[in-house]
């Protein structure tokens, strides 16, 4: 028997296998567009439930930035034939960011001569740029890269005597915001990680893959990563504008061998950001416009100088677009898929699925597409334009039509929600041209997903080996204006005594921080005592800016009369003033003494503030143990072991190296005099 098809059944067939696309097309975009609906709720509940917690309190500033005492930051700039741009990347933040306290370590690779040549230049003309070259040759991963810088910084700690409070993570074509690294500043470690947001250059309209990235970061950094953060805890790092506290640094390079970054993953700040989060440190992604910004509230962010992100170029033509997405999705989706699975609790498993969706959603997109064109089909051969018609696929009231009409809900709520946010980043037109960027985008996610399951399969059968798949700046580093800052020397001239009491006493509270930075610690016996009334009297002054000045100003001068001074700030109500009464309590004379009775107090927040000045200092903590054995430091030893797991590990550790080593507890301070008694 034989069985013959004619052109109805082969179009009943055809109406089938759409009829199957669809729902399969509908359940994908059902439950993605229900995930994305939550966070759209959450975006706009999470702006109101600030605006009602915050409302009362003073916004940030840039006087309370300044205020901060500046620590010590290692900023990490990974370099792969990035001779063309760090050099620009680099002078941007020599002359423009408003921060001296930093170091610029270039990681550089030993069979790239033009990047280190570029290096070597800037190193000859900038002493804050040090060039580093990895041991392997290029290129490896972008996280060997780093550990490689990290091993540098850690032996220009030991060969200068210093410690980096803050590493700080940078992309050679970033265009640093000015007042970053203040912000960073002011934040850690009071939080251990903060995030800046990274966002695309405004650039022409026609250069449609580049808005594609302004579009999807638009809504990715100013509407999702808020929410996640809240809802979980989770602020998925983007590798550049990322600042760590040293303490996160020492307690993964602990936990994970030496290997603060995982080598085996294409997106190693994804990756860090999950460990970090499984550790249970606290990271902030950092959304604000200063309280200094005066600009109208319809200028879009991108126009706003106190706006706080950095910005660079992305790729503008398709190649080097599927690359780079190809390497996040590698990395994001397959590789932390593979190595660390869905562990975790319901908070991160949704996380997991916003983030590895990214195959499913692409997929679903081209069969909607599919989908669309057999349905257009369908209406015009029903109107009669088309010499033929092909069958319907949906029907009124059926299961599959009431899906897809929530499908339909959710896409015009996608695309609202596109045309809001981009618009809010960068303007009304651009917002009105991340519509129709939306199927471009689709597509080129759709051909991104491609590469990447070949590329990780290639190298899973063994074909191929996981390398930085660096992506070429061909667009350089676009310069948004504003003059260079003109930096204030840190070599300050004496001036009499008498201007500095003047200063002191002024009502100009610019006046007073400014003489402030001049009280010297060699004063004359005559002289001091009047400088010293000033200094106390300052410790009630009404602007916390001069406050906080004076708590740094006591930290440089080692007269014991300034010590009760001292725990008066300790106990102020700003945490700026708080943090920077820690770090000059902590280089007192006799410090032992004057720990145990700072750990006797019963204010939470200042004990808080010198625990978590101490973890970021290996060399300061190693002091404080010895200490607390020398000068049995009871009340010291239980308060900080109970407050910081971290701190209490790397005390055991230090107990265990003491018991083992025959020759005791070795100090690198000289102990027998007391005015090395200082941390």
């Amino acid at each position: 028997m034989t069985f013959r098809l004619d052109a109805y059944d082969w179009l009943l067939m055809l109406r089938d296998f759409f009829v199957g696309l669809t729902w399969i097309v509908a359940v994908v975009y059902f439950l993605s567009g229900t995930q994305d609906l939550v966070y759209d709720i959450g975006a706009y509940w999470l702006r109101f439930w600030r605006y009602l917690m915050y409302r009362k309190h003073p916004r940030l500033s840039l006087e309370r930035l300044r205020a901060r005492e500046q620590q010590r930051i290692a900023v990490m700039v990974p370099a792969w034939n990035e001779g063309e741009v760090v050099a620009s990347m680099v002078y941007n933040i020599i002359k423009r960011v408003e921060y001296d306290n930093y170091k610029i370590f270039v990681g550089t690779y030993p069979n790239d001569p033009a990047t280190q040549a570029c290096v070597d230049r800037l190193a000859k003309e900038y002493p804050q740029i040090i060039k580093v070259v990895t041991a392997r040759p290029g290129p490896t991963t972008k996280a060997d890269c780093l550990q490689n810088v990290l091993e540098c910084i850690r032996a220009h700690e030991e060969t200068n005597s210093v410690n980096f409070d803050l590493i700080l993570m940078h992309d050679a074509e970033d265009w640093v915001h000015p007042q970053e690294f203040l912000i960073h500043n002011y934040l850690i470690p009071t939080v251990d990680v903060v995030q800046i947001p990274i966002l695309p250059f405004p650039s022409k309209w026609n250069k449609w893959v580049h808005w594609i990235y302004a579009d999807e970061f638009s809504e990715n950094h100013m509407k999702d990563v808020p929410v996640r953060e809240k809802i979980s805890g989770f602020v998925p790092y983007a590798g550049t504008g990322t600042g760590f506290s040293r303490k996160v640094i020492d307690f993964l390079n602990d936990e994970h061998g030496g290997y603060v970054f995982n080598e085996a993953s294409m997106t190693e700040d994804y990756s860090m950001s999950k460990k970090v989060r499984e550790s249970g440190f606290k990271s902030v992604f950092v959304n604000v416009v200063l309280a200094d910004d005066d600009s109208p509230w319809w200028v879009p962010l991108c126009k706003r100088p106190m706006f706080i992100s950095n910005w660079s170029y992305f790729p503008m033509d398709w190649t080097r677009s599927v690359r780079q997405k190809s390497r996040w999705i590698i990395g994001i989706s397959l590789q932390e898929w593979e190595q660390t699975g869905w562990h975790g609790n319901w908070l991160m498993k949704e996380n997991f699925v916003k983030d590895r969706k990214v195959f499913v959603a692409a997929s679903a997109s081209f069969l909607g597409y599919l989908v669309l064109i057999y349905n257009i089909v369908y209406v015009l051969g029903y109107i009669g334009v088309l010499p033929f018609q092909v069958l319907q696929t949906l029907e009124m009231g059926s299961p599959l039509t009431n899906l897809v009409t929530f499908c339909t809900f959710f896409m015009i709520l996608r695309i609202t929600q596109r045309i809001i946010w981009v618009g809010r980043t960068y303007g009304l037109g651009p917002g009105l041209l991340s519509v129709p960027r939306l199927i471009i985008g689709n597509i080129l996610n759709g051909l991104a997903s491609l590469r990447a399951l070949n590329i990780f399969a290639a190298s899973r059968s063994g074909k191929a080996k996981v390398a930085w798949d660096n992506t070429a700046h061909l667009e350089g580093i676009a310069d948004v204006g504003g003059e260079p800052l003109k930096k204030a020397s840190t070599n300050l001239e004496a001036i009499p005594v008498a201007q500095i009491v003047a200063g002191l006493t002024s009502e100009d509270k610019a006046l007073v921080v400014n003489a402030l930075k001049y009280v010297r610690p060699d004063l004359t016996e005559f002289d001091r005592p009047e400088v010293l009334h000033c200094l106390r009297n300052l410790v009630t002054h009404e602007d916390f800016t001069v406050r906080a000045s004076l708590a740094q100003t006591i930290g440089k001068l080692p007269w014991t009369e300034l010590t009760p001074t001292l725990f008066h700030l300790l106990h102020d109500k700003e945490t700026a003033v708080i943090l920077n009464a820690a770090r000059s309590l902590l280089g007192r004379p006799r410090v032992g003494a004057l720990l145990e009775e700072a750990f006797t107090s019963g204010d939470y927040r200042a004990v808080d503030a010198m625990v978590r000045i101490i973890e970021q200092d290996r060399k300061r903590q190693r002091h404080i143990f010895e200490l607390i054995g020398r000068e049995h430091l009871v009340v010291t030893r239980t308060r900080m072991m109970s407050m910081s797991p971290f701190l209490r590990k790397r005390y055991l550790a230090f107990l265990e190296s003491t018991t083992t080593d025959p020759r005791g507890p070795v100090s690198t301070f000289n102990l027998d005099t007391p005015a090395t008694d200082s941390i």
